[in-house]
């Protein structure tokens, strides 16, 4: 009866290909591997032809699916290709990790006397011990001068080609360092590695002959040197448990850079892929990438640029006493001869090449929970495809199709899966919507955990808002709810939804919360039609929430302090823009009546007197003599510059139209400021240049331009003005002469 120990690098291509050789040299009865046992009964969809790595098992708590763990695999990962050996082979293959059940037990607080008394250890000798057994690996590769763990990793194991002295040298390296480093009182990793000794002696005595165990190479000392079976079982008695299911889903090839259930992840992947796809390659081939990469992005590289790449790689290599260039070696190479030295560049080569952006796939009846197969359903319908890496989606919602997918993503939202983003989108009216979509594997269990809301994305959808509306207790609260309900099309939660608003519209006295719930009514009463909203609920609760508005605004704009006033002031204008929106005579006449009584409230804030006088004008509620009138009055003499100077920024922030055009208007600020001593002008000169900042270079050129007129003397402008009569007529002969209007001259 033999056991062999391999220790591997997770997710190396190296490691694989010594793995895979290891076994068909040990030719095993069995093979045992670093995974949780949950995961046995999953394996047989590895060897599914439509099965395509990156993948991942999830594992998560169906009463708590936030309490989850992912076990990432791609094409050349150890465990990956052991299993696919075994299954091809007809070789048992277990996994003898710690059990989910166990691990995934959720950890009670640590008592604070406990955390004070670890607080009190040494600081200084705590570190590099837990550097040391977290990451081993960089602590060999420091002690060698390499900056880089994964490079030196690669270049010491993953390029020889002994795969069984590699083992073994691997299993010394390992062993010397777990010797002379300080034991850690790690009790999970105590736990995982007595679950694996306990995995290899139950097929010892299952009498397999002979046994390999594929596992990281931090635990092959604690596998090779066994403590009794008394001691383990010690060791695991009375281990808390809690219930787990299991599914495949597909993985990215960004996210196997995270830690995961192996607890390790690779920086690199893409340059992994390509190792393990291309493992003779001295460079030719991966900087060839590089140039579809650069001419992908409109970036001229040429066969030149190539083969000098290549032979400084090579140069690179031997000047460093390597036996093949790496990827450090290619990334210098390549920023030196096809980026000129620009460090931006790289970053294209980063992310498209040694990251990579591929997206796995898993087959068809997989075991998944009835939310996820009905997104995955959904996905195939509206060719939706959830990939790793942003991508923008441009939506006419005029079309079926594009409102469906429009409305897919808004549930998903509801239920806390944002998949995408909507973004600003040109365009008239709200026909268009443009998203911004980046799928991140961690999206699955925030669906897992909805899935006791229903089956469906529907279902879930309106029993989640449902039950969400009866949790808020505020109209702001509400108000962000209808925000994500509305465009998502559930007509059942936006009648429970609807009915809570009112319920708490009725009962809350702050106008502000209450503009705020009104405008995206506004939006949906406006351009339901476009996503057949049943609008005849949105209308009543809309017009309820307006009066409500409109009977407490004027008496919320008095004693209040800057800030709020500021916050009305923006709060006034959206709710102004809103009613021109809707375009019913009666709200905005009963709006502008509002305003205007606001206008006769002597101790409003200045900055909203200001601005409903401009709104009123607009609206032609005032004509222009009265405005003059109001204009004046807050300019007066009698007044307050600061609150004068208040008033202005109300009235004329983002409209300089008014000052370059309406003489009325310029002649009375002009005057006022002319009025203003040294000192007070000084005082008023920051709020006045709050009013200017927002116009635009050309606006602010041509006040300037008429401030610059409106100084010339007013005696210069009449002698401009006055005409010599006599001198003028002499010169009609000529002019006629010169115009064709006096005949035989």
């Amino acid at each position: 009866m033999s056991l062999h120990l391999l220790g591997i690098r997770h997710h190396g291509p190296g490691s694989s290909k010594h793995v895979l050789d290891a076994l068909e040299t040990i030719k095993p009865d069995i093979i045992l591997i670093e995974g949780p046992p949950e995961g046995e009964p999953m394996l047989s969809w590895v060897a599914h032809e439509d099965m395509k790595p990156p993948v991942a098992l999830l594992a998560y708590v169906p009463d708590d699916p936030m309490q989850a763990v992912f076990y990432p695999f791609t094409d050349f990962s150890p465990e990956w290709n052991a299993i696919k050996y075994g299954i091809q082979h007809k070789i048992p293959v277990r996994f003898i990790d710690m059990p989910l059940v166990h691990k995934l037990v959720k950890e009670a607080p640590k008592n604070p006397e406990t955390i004070e008394n670890q607080g009190s250890e040494p600081v200084e000798s705590a570190p590099p011990v837990e550097s040391i057994r977290r990451n081993p690996i960089s602590y060999f590769s420091e002690i060698a001068g390499f900056d880089d763990a994964e490079d030196w990793w690669e270049h010491q194991f993953e390029m020889t080609h002994h795969p069984l002295e590699v083992f073994e040298a691997i299993a010394n390296m390992m062993t010397a360092l777990r010797v002379h480093t300080p034991a850690r009182n790690d009790r999970t990793e105590q736990i995982r590695e007595a679950f694996m000794r306990r995995g290899i002696r139950t097929a010892q005595r299952e009498m397999y002959s002979t046994i390999v165990v594929v596992c990281g190479a931090w635990h092959v000392p604690a596998l090779a040197e066994m403590p009794t079976q008394k001691d383990d079982d010690a060791l695991l008695k009375s281990l808390p448990k809690t219930k787990v299911d299991l599914t495949w889903i597909p993985w990215t090839s960004d996210r196997l850079s995270f830690e995961s259930g192996y607890g390790a992840g690779v920086n690199a992947p893409g340059w992994y892929r390509h190792c393990w796809n291309h493992p003779k390659d001295d460079g030719s081939v991966w900087l060839s990438h590089s140039a579809q990469v650069f001419r992908a992005h409109k970036t001229d590289i040429s066969s030149a640029h190539i083969i000098e790449a290549v032979r400084l790689s090579h140069a690179l290599a031997a000047l460093r006493g390597l036996s093949k260039p790496g990827l450090t070696e290619h990334n210098e190479s390549t920023r030196t001869v096809m980026c000129m030295g620009d460090e931006i560049l790289m970053q294209l080569i980063h992310k498209d090449l040694i990251v990579g952006t591929d997206s796995g796939q898993i087959p068809e009846g997989t075991p998944q929970v009835p939310l996820h197969r009905d997104f995955d359903l959904q996905c195939k319908r509206f060719r939706l495809k959830p990939e790793s890496g942003e991508k923008l989606l441009s939506l006419d919602l005029r079309e079926p199709n594009d409102l469906q997918k429009s409305r897919l993503l808004h549930r998903l939202m509801v239920l806390g899966v944002d998949w995408g983003h909507t973004q600003y989108a040109r365009g008239k009216g709200t026909f268009k919507e443009d998203w911004n979509l980046r799928w991140s594997p961690e999206h699955i269990i925030k669906l897992i955990e909805k899935a006791a809301w229903g089956n469906t994305i529907e279902v879930a959808c309106n029993q989640y808002v449902m039950h969400e509306a009866t949790q808020c207790t505020q109209l702001g609260q509400i108000t962000k709810l209808i925000q994500k309900v509305l465009p998502s099309e559930l007509p059942e939660g936006v009648r429970v939804v609807m009915k809570r608003m009112d319920e708490l519209a009725a009962t809350t006295s702050d106008t502000a919360l209450l503009m705020d719930a009104f405008l995206p009514l506004v939006q949906v009463s406006r351009y339901g039609n476009v996503r057949k909203t049943d609008l005849d609920t949105v209308v009543f609760i809309l017009e309820t929430i307006f009066y409500r508005i409109a009977a407490n605004l004027p008496m919320s704009c008095t004693g209040i302090d800057e800030e709020q006033a500021d916050t009305f002031h923006v709060k006034i204008l959206e709710m102004n823009s809103a009613i021109l929106l809707l375009d019913d005579e009666a709200l905005k006449s009963a709006w502008n009546e509002t305003i205007f009584k606001i206008l006769g409230i002597q101790n409003a804030a200045p900055i909203i007197h200001g601005c409903v006088c401009k709104l009123l004008s607009d609206s032609k509620f005032m004509d222009s003599e009265s405005t003059a009138k109001a204009f004046s009055k807050a300019l007066s003499t009698g007044s307050d510059p600061v609150y004068a100077a208040n008033w202005i920024e109300g009235f004329l922030k983002d409209n300089a139209t008014t000052l370059i055009l309406d003489d009325t208007i310029w002649d009375i600020i002009n005057d006022w400021v002319a009025t203003l001593n040294q000192d007070i002008f000084m005082q008023v000169i920051p709020l006045l240049r709050r009013s200017f900042a927002a116009y635009t270079s050309v606006e602010k050129r041509k006040i300037a331009e008429k401030a610059k007129l409106g100084t010339m003397p007013k005696v210069a402008m009449a002698i401009s003005t006055r005409f010599d009569r006599e001198r003028g007529e002499g010169v009609l002969p000529v002019l006629g002469r010169v115009m064709g209007l006096v005949l035989g001259s």
